[in-house]
């Protein structure tokens, strides 16, 4: 289950992380730095819970 959470995140992080660099398909949740911040830490959140996720199977 940890996995699949950490790839939602990234994902999600990703999706917000779309309309700000030019793909505007889909639309923007939010406007202006925000944007910006909660795409960015959705982001980091999900590739640190995969890096933990997937390091720790490799030193079993």
């Amino acid at each position: 289950m940890a996995k699949l959470t950490a790839w939602l995140v990234t994902l999600i992080g990703i999706a917000l992380l779309l309309p700000l660099v030019g793909v505007t398909q889909l639309g923007t949740p939010t406007q202006g730095i925000l944007a910006w911040v909660i795409a960015l830490s959705a982001i980091v959140i999900g590739l640190g819970k995969l890096v933990r996720n997937y390091s720790n199977k490799r030193r079993r």
